[in-house]
């Protein structure tokens, strides 16, 4: 199985993360897969940027099996987010479910979020001890504002799709019969 799928059809460029009996955790292949593909179609003029996922879960983040933190120069969902942020046409985050850990963040970088219900993040850094970093404390503050980004990166708490429904981190919100994706690609 490809943890990561990279298709561009009809101008717009659709990263799916694929590997949903891990909650599609990115692995090393996936995050070098991820940034290629940002920076091949850097200059090509695309109209959008779609990142998704299959399953339940629209990412876990890092497959933390395969990283130590301790020893990485730059950690790699920051150079990710740093990508998608300096991209020069709007990157869609097309949130199939839930978001956790890193997956928060690659979802507040991106331009748009687009949503259903089964939404719910969680950022499980500070009970695994490890510190997040300051561009991804500062992302969250700007978009779900101060008491949401400490419940979320101090407690570790899981947000409920409820408490996420009044923050700057939903632009669009699906119902019944239509997808994260569908609604992403008329976007």
């Amino acid at each position: 199985m490809t943890g990561v799928i990279v298709t561009c059809k009809n101008n717009c460029g659709v990263i799916t993360l694929n590997d949903p009996s891990i909650h599609n955790a990115l692995k090393k292949n996936d995050i070098k897969i991820i940034r290629e593909a940002l920076f091949k179609w850097r200059n090509q003029g695309l109209d959008a940027i779609i990142i998704t996922g299959t399953g339940k879960s629209f990412c876990s983040g890092l497959y933390l099996e395969e990283f130590d933190y301790r020893v990485w120069d730059k950690n790699p969902i920051t150079l990710i987010c740093e990508d998608i942020e300096n991209f020069n046409c709007p990157v869609i985050c097309a949130l199939n479910g839930g978001a956790y850990g890193g997956a928060v963040e690659i979802a507040l970088s991106c331009d748009f979020r687009v949503v259903n219900s089964k939404l719910m993040l969680m950022v499980p850094a500070s009970r695994l001890g490890i510190h997040y970093e300051s561009s991804g404390l500062r992302r969250a503050l700007n978009v779900l504002g101060p008491s949401l980004t400490r419940r979320l990166f101090l407690l570790g708490e899981v947000i409920p799709f409820e408490d996420i429904l009044n923050t700057n981190f939903i632009d669009f919100c699906v119902g019944e019969g239509e997808t994260v994706k569908e609604k992403s690609l008329k976007l």
